[in-house]
């Protein structure tokens, strides 16, 4: 990096000349993207008053703001800008933050408080549109999930309720939408309609990230070293499958995955190698069939969205 420009930037920045330093930083992240200039560039333009860039940047690297209480709440800001007020929840919730966690909910909470005042007609729009989520296509879906990150957690959770047990929604949506609540924290539990179309109770809190599980976690660990060094290609194919499969199983992987060696055999096209049960031999294949008519269904929905030539 080069000193000079760098210390012509964070002087800039230190004489609160926001255009000159975002100008200034923008150069120099283009060149090196390391966690101290995307700090000072995300905070030279969201006081230059360009929030959407501000947060575009720092969310490239949301972990280079966890170093301290300043930084953290610098970050914060930074998102309750931009209305994203889930992320800004979950944001509170990292181990991480734990020290900052109370002052930082509370900064959330009169932000919502503030957006329900002043956005109340667009939040009405984002709301409706996300509770009615089944009624459009799958590129659309995607988008009012995103959008509904912008509604504060009440009116988040209302849709979410409602769209975990919507038996027309893909069962990939309702998994994603299920992680995003179990990184929320929250102490109420959730109805869930799950891939045997059972509905389960289910509390968030105690859910963890998707690969998580003991069973994902034997399954990557097999892939790895049963293929790592002979064939990567096919590891990165099998675990773009396997992680698929683990977000339609979202949170029972472990009560699927019985024989994850064998689950990876399968992936990988070639014979079980380990022994395993005629029971367990049934359930593969059962689940196999019902998982890959989910992700078949998924991409022909992606493929037919595509614009035509």
């Amino acid at each position: 990096m080069d000193s000079a420009q760098f210390q012509r930037a964070l002087a800039a920045f230190q004489q609160e000349q926001w255009s000159q330093a975002s100008a200034a930083f923008t150069t120099l992240y283009q060149a090196h993207q390391t966690a101290e200039l995307n700090r000072y560039l995300a905070t030279s333009l969201y006081h230059d008053q360009q929030f959407l860039a501000a947060e575009q940047i720092a969310a490239e690297n949301d972990r280079a703001y966890l170093i301290d209480q300043r930084w953290f709440t610098q970050r914060l800001t930074i998102a309750l800008k931009n209305q994203q007020f889930i992320f800004a929840r979950q944001w509170c919730h990292l181990p991480e933050a734990q020290a900052w966690a109370q002052a930082g909910l509370a900064q959330v909470v009169t932000a919502e408080d503030q957006a329900r005042q002043t956005l109340g007609a667009t939040q009405r729009v984002i709301a409706k549109q996300f509770y009615h989520l089944g009624d459009t296509d799958l590129a659309e879906q995607q988008r009012r999930i995103k959008r509904a990150q912008q509604l504060p957690l009440r009116e988040f959770l209302r849709g979410v309720q409602y769209l975990l047990v919507d038996p027309f929604l893909h069962p990939l949506l309702r998994a994603t939408l299920l992680e995003e609540l179990s990184r929320l924290q929250l102490d109420q539990p959730v109805r869930l309609q799950w891939l045997d179309d059972q509905i389960y109770t289910v509390e968030t809190a105690k859910l963890g990230p998707v690969a998580a599980g003991p069973a994902a976690q034997a399954a990557l660990t097999y892939l790895t070293t049963q293929f790592a060094q002979t064939n990567p290609g096919l590891v990165a194919n099998v675990r773009q499958t396997l992680n698929l499969q683990l977000m339609l199983l979202y949170p029972f992987a472990d009560k699927v995955l019985t024989a994850p060696e064998a689950w990876i055999d399968y992936l990988a096209g070639r014979p079980v190698q380990t022994a395993i049960s005629p029971e367990q031999a049934k359930q593969l294949k059962t689940w196999q069939k019902r998982l890959g008519k989910h992700l078949q269904d998924l991409f022909a929905a992606i493929n037919n969205e595509k614009p035509e030539n």
